[in-house]
């Protein structure tokens, strides 16, 4: 939350976090009402640092890029299976194409244009986004 430049996101993350510190201050009251004890016997002393939510598309597209063709084989990982992958899909899908991709196709006919931006360049892995 201290780190996000959003303020409509900024704003949710500030929600939640009232609303956990509102669920500790009951849960601490009724620690002291039911049990007896000081809440402080119990909790930490401190928090720890929070999370960092940093950007992640450099390392995305490095995954996409290098692995993209992974698949196992066994117990082991393999890039030249990526036959063996497609059949099965065929066999599953029957000719058809997946639910995801329909629905992508279903959003690009209503709104007519592609809502998956290649907003860092190409695909690494010169995979087109359908049209």
């Amino acid at each position: 939350m201290e780190t996000e430049s959003d303020p409509k996101v900024k704003n949710i993350w500030e929600l939640h976090l009232n609303m956990e510190l509102e669920h500790l201050r009951l849960a601490a009251e009724l620690f002291k009402r039911f049990d007896g004890r000081d809440p402080d016997q119990v909790l930490a002393p401190a928090l720890p640092p929070p999370v960092t939510f940093e950007p992640n598309k450099g390392y995305l597209r490095e995954l996409l890029a290098t692995q993209i063709d992974c698949t196992t084989l066994g117990t082991g990982y393999v890039q030249e299976a990526h036959e063996r992958f497609t059949r099965m899909q065929a066999a599953v899908m029957d000719g058809e194409k997946p639910p995801s991709e329909r629905v992508i196709d279903d959003n690009r006919a209503i709104s007519g244009r592609e809502y998956r931006l290649e907003t860092e360049g190409p695909h690494p892995a010169g995979l087109q986004l359908s049209r």
